[in-house]
């Protein structure tokens, strides 16, 4: 941290200070000792709080609030002349979201960063659109027998089985940067430098051979909810009975909760689609319900109002995953 002040009584001549900037000379600087920064200027002991406050009740954490709290109205009015289909305030908001939704995302799951960056190298290597792989990921069918061989000037190697890398090889041998995707030991980048080298190995002609422990799980027949067992219609059947119950009690203890609820004009439109979900969803409800019952998802993830209710299908596909299940439906439990 560095001070800068101007003192008349300072005999040294100082330099020129920045305009509108004044210059304090230090004397001493403390060593930094958590959660204050200790600095004595000028025999006066100056303290600065270095704690973090907590984020406001309500919201996980300060970037949260921060989105949910932003003031879109310049973002609007700088395209509001310019631009046709101008966004409105809500719609900004809600990109600002789902970038910082985006961004946990890439935090949790590091691969996804990958496919975003090599996107188009493996749109052209495996023929599917680079939209597809970052939605969908990379399939089994996207990869082959064959194996990559990495060698490293200092003699270490690495072999990856069931791989293909993606990057370009500079003629001059400058370092470099490519990607190897496996699929079953996850992706990994490298820097190839002059005296390093990576070659793909095609194994077309050989045949993977199966283990024993395959051939029984392939040979298994489905049980259960699994595709093609013969309980799979049944069970899909007692199941969305069960949602249906877990909705209309989930719907009720929202509206006994939230009770009168004050809305801005974007969440009243989150709340229409919300009300046309539930009814896709088998329920009628009120606006006001449909709000009650968002708002209620919201708090439970800390939040005052989340997004995902910009259309039917997002807001629908988020009340299905996200209802409460009454574990009763599946039966008592047994022992102790």
């Amino acid at each position: 941290m560095c001070i800068l002040a101007n003192k008349a009584s300072h005999s040294k001549k100082l330099p020129t200070p920045v305009p509108d900037l004044p210059v304090i000379p230090i004397q001493k600087i403390y060593p930094f000792r958590f959660p204050m920064d200790v600095i004595e200027v000028l025999n006066e002991i100056w303290r600065f709080d270095m704690s973090t406050p907590a984020p406001p009740t309500d919201f996980q954490s300060w970037l949260d609030y921060a989105v949910a709290t932003m003031d879109a109205r310049g973002a609007y009015l700088d395209r509001i002349f310019s631009e046709e289909g101008t966004p409105s305030q809500h719609d900004i908001r809600s990109a600002a979201q789902e970038e910082l939704d985006h961004l946990r995302k890439k935090a949790v799951m590091p691969w996804v960063g990958m496919l975003e960056y090599w996107q188009i190298a493996l749109s052209q290597r495996l023929g599917r659109s680079a939209a597809d792989i970052v939605e969908d990921n990379l399939l089994a069918a996207d990869f082959s027998d064959g194996s990559v061989h990495v060698q490293f000037k200092d003699g270490s190697d690495l072999t990856f089985r069931r791989a293909f890398y993606v990057g370009e090889t500079p003629a001059d041998g400058a370092i470099h940067r490519v990607a190897v995707f496996t699929e079953q030991c996850g992706y990994h980048e490298f820097w190839i430098g002059p005296g390093d080298q990576i070659s793909a190995t095609s194994m077309s002609g050989a045949r993977y051979k199966p283990s024993d422990e395959d051939l029984a799980w392939d040979s298994m027949a489905p049980v259960g909810r699994e595709f093609g067992s013969p309980d799979f219609d049944k069970l899909m059947d007692e199941d969305a009975k069960k949602f249906k119950s877990d909705l209309a009690q989930w719907i009720q203890k929202s509206s006994d909760a939230n009770v009168a609820l004050q809305l801005e004009e974007d969440e009243i439109s989150d709340a229409r689609n919300v009300q046309l979900a539930l009814h896709e969803l088998g329920q009628d409800v009120t606006i006001d319900v449909a709000a009650s019952v968002w708002k209620q998802y919201s708090q439970s993830l800390m939040a005052s109002w989340m997004s995902g209710a910009e259309t039917v299908q997002s807001a629908a596909r988020t009340l299905y995953l996200n209802c409460p299940r009454d574990q009763s439906h599946h039966g008592p439990l047994t022992g102790g």
